[in-house]
């Protein structure tokens, strides 16, 4: 897709808006959620409050924003490694991508302590692709990928697994999906504790678990699966020890 040349308006207004995600999570890197100052944001990006919240009504858009930017760049990386039509090889791919992006244990628990913390769902975010060029000018195509959510891109890929066969006709879609979020924010919580850091490897480990499980079905095992996700690395990923 050839490069979109923006207005000198959408382009300040993408490199404006990105440079307060940027700002607020160098702080969350160093400071807890509550103590981020708004004021203080503002002046160190030289904006004012009214500018501040005319992109982001509410602090917590900026942590759905950053989600969301991040979710960008792994589904992206994932696409440059797994062959179209192979969904269960992408949802492995992705989760070898979250390994690898999230190493910033700290930050991680912080992400994850105010998600819990939030009594609604997160809203919905639209990142333009103006702001997806300024994030990531050197992802071509980035703008050919939907903003989306992780669980939402998991349940997509799901579906389409189940149509084209690499899913048993009665698999419950929701269960498996609640299964994969699971094992995604789980590790990452458990790391915390454990002291997990070969988070690439405690995925792949769960994911064997989850494809080789027959709960989801009440006829043939996903184990039965395994032969269908061709394409993807987890074959060439360290054997696990059970």
């Amino acid at each position: 897709m050839r490069e979109k040349n923006y207005s000198l308006r959408e382009r300040k207004h993408a490199w404006t808006k990105i440079t307060i995600v940027d700002a607020f999570i160098k702080r969350l890197r160093h400071c807890r959620y509550e103590e981020i100052s708004i004021r203080k944001l503002c002046k160190e990006v030289e904006i004012s409050g009214g500018t501040f919240f005319n992109y982001f009504p509410e602090k917590i858009d900026i942590i759905n924003y950053y989600r969301n930017l991040l979710t960008l760049k792994i589904i992206w990386k994932a696409r440059q490694e797994v062959m179209p039509g192979k969904y269960l090889a992408m949802i492995n791919a992705i989760f070898m991508k979250f390994a690898e992006e999230l190493t910033n244990v700290n930050l991680i628990n912080k992400l994850i302590a105010v998600m819990i913390s939030q009594k609604e769902r997160p809203k919905k975010i639209v990142i333009l692709n103006s702001e997806k060029q300024i994030m990531y000018p050197d992802y071509a195509g980035m703008e050919n990928i939907s903003t989306t959510s992780i669980e939402e891109f998991f349940r997509q890929c799901l579906r389409h697994a189940l149509k084209n066969g690499e899913l048993p006709r009665n698999t419950d879609i929701e269960d498996v999906l609640i299964s994969l979020l699971t094992i995604l924010g789980g590790t990452l919580m458990t790391a915390r504790f454990k002291n997990v850091k070969d988070k690439a490897y405690q995925y792949t480990r769960q994911l064997k678990l989850l494809w080789n499980e027959d709960a989801y079905t009440k006829k043939r095992p996903l184990s039965l699966l395994m032969k269908s996700i061709a394409g993807t690395r987890l074959s060439r990923m360290p054997s696990c020890r059970m």
